[in-house]
């Protein structure tokens, strides 16, 4: 069942890495005028925050290491800021939307780091189930 539950962290993890350049190309088409709302990329951001809390249930579910809850979490708390960043330019702080931008490369750098740390657990993990047989010779 852990081993499961692993294997969907880090497919999660994947999906948000992914995810990232989709934003950035959601989020450049709307600029460039190619659609009238940010609507695919409001949407897929809430997709990737949604994704990024299952992540983080699947890893303690997992019982992954706990570097890789916390850097899990740390990418669901960097996701969750994305709204609230955009935000401040609604409530009259421009200056801290522009954060929402520099915020997206460490999502993908987070991401990318989690996935790396997922994928070594699991195998560490396949590595270390060997049965040893001890023989009287």
């Amino acid at each position: 069942m852990n081993k499961t539950f692993a294997t969907i962290h880090k497919v999660l993890a994947f999906y948000i890495g992914l995810g990232v350049f989709a934003q950035m190309f959601f989020a450049g088409i709307w600029h460039a005028g190619v659609v009238n709302t940010p609507d695919a990329h409001v949407f897929f951001g809430l997709s990737l925050l949604l994704a990024a809390l299952l992540a983080l249930i699947a890893a303690a579910v997992a019982k992954l290491p706990k570097a890789v809850i916390g850097r899990t979490a740390l990418l669901f708390f960097l996701i969750l800021l994305q709204p609230i960043l955009i935000e401040g330019r609604r409530n009259g702080l421009p200056f801290i939307s522009a954060f929402h931008a520099l915020n997206a490369p460490f999502i993908g750098i987070v991401s990318g780091t989690v996935l790396a740390m997922a994928r070594n657990a699991q195998a560490g993990e396949s590595r270390g189930s060997g049965v040893s047989v001890a023989t009287g010779d």
